[in-house]
């Protein structure tokens, strides 16, 4: 049985790593892939920097999108109702001119 060691990243090797992860639109998953390590390790690394309870003063920076996942789901949902709601205003409209205009004058 093969036996693995134990890999130690630099702390330049961590920072380079996190601050890719948190200026590019890939997801965390794509980003450890490319960087050869477990997206838990990456997640660690980014909780470990960003956190500014910690270290205040060496925190990083998250340029990460403005909106949450969770936030982009509602406007969606919202903008999909709003659609609909336009698609049936638009039939009503379309089937009262069908209507004035069959009516005689």
């Amino acid at each position: 049985m093969k036996v693995c060691q134990k890999r130690q990243h630099t702390t330049e090797f961590k920072i380079a790593a996190v601050q890719r992860s948190l200026t590019t639109h890939h997801t965390v998953q794509s980003v450890a892939d490319e960087l050869g390590i477990h997206a838990s390790l990456l997640s660690r690394w980014r909780v470990q920097m960003t956190r500014k309870i910690d270290t205040p003063d060496k925190a990083l920076e998250n340029q990460g999108p403005e909106k949450s996942y969770a936030d982009l789901l509602r406007e969606n949902a919202r903008l999909k109702k709003q659609l609909a709601r336009a698609e049936m205003e638009a039939d009503i409209l379309k089937k009262a001119k069908a209507y004035f205009d069959k009516k005689p004058k």
